[in-house]
């Protein structure tokens, strides 16, 4: 019987796995200036708040997960920094101040499961947004061949090393999407190729948001779509996009 485990209580395992998602870094260095005052939702172990803070942005970040809390606070040097790591969940959050910049990234958004869920999030940010401010929202753009890729079979998806077992983990990935929900049901299985004993799975589930719902949640929630990006080049959305990024007043 191979154990389950959550991935969102193993900081350090989330960093070995992701250790190759950069590709976001300058676009967020572009769009957010230095001194700007700017809050991450869903902020997990600092892989964009670091390079943020390193740019003198007046960064913040609200994370559910308080593993991951305590361990980005752990990695950060001064205690102003640590302070700005925040427990809190990004559908019912009250910080008593403004931000120049919200943002969302890597398809965080997408762990919110219904419309009355991504609406508490939006009044959250209008709350919390200045009057000049911006709300970046990055999520995948649905495609068929990422729905349905692994559904009969798990489908390797990436490997990585797992630094404190000193081993080369693959992550074997099962989908089942409901179309009437729009929810995925994802299943990880972690094969260590010399470990056999630490193999596990992860299971959760991600919502998948179309443009069309992603613009008419945004307009009632009283936001300003003022672009809409395909890419972190900042092309513009198009159908044949993976992501899309929208950048709302």
């Amino acid at each position: 019987m191979i154990k389950t485990f959550n991935i969102y209580q193993t900081p350090s395992l989330y960093d070995n796995q992701y250790w190759w998602k950069r590709d976001d870094i300058e676009f967020y260095k572009k769009l957010i200036p230095t001194q700007a005052k700017a809050l991450e939702l869903g902020s997990g172990t600092g892989r964009l708040g670091f390079p943020l803070l390193r740019n003198d942005v007046r960064y913040s970040g609200l994370e559910l997960s308080k593993e991951f809390c305590r361990y980005t606070q752990d990695k950060l040097l001064k205690q102003e920094h640590k302070d700005s790591i925040i427990h809190g969940d990004m559908r019912s959050f009250s910080l008593d101040q403004k931000f120049d910049y919200i943002f969302i990234a890597f398809n965080t958004f997408l762990h919110l499961l219904t419309n009355k869920e991504a609406e508490e999030c939006f009044h959250c940010v209008r709350e919390h947004l200045s009057d000049s401010g911006r709300f970046i929202l990055d999520i995948v753009h649905p495609h068929p061949s990422f729905l349905f890729k692994s559904e009969k079979q798990p489908v390797l998806v990436m490997d990585f090393k797992d630094e404190s077992h000193d081993d080369i983990v693959e992550i074997y990935e099962s989908c089942t999407y409901n179309s009437e929900t729009e929810i995925c049901d994802i299943a990880w299985e972690y094969r260590y190729q010399k470990l056999a004993q630490h193999n596990k799975r992860f299971e959760y589930q991600m919502r998948m948001y179309y443009p069309d719902t992603i613009n008419r949640l945004l307009i009632d929630s009283g936001f300003d779509i003022r672009d809409v990006y395909g890419d972190y080049d900042m092309k513009p959305f198009s159908e044949e996009s993976h992501l899309q990024i929208y950048i709302s007043q």
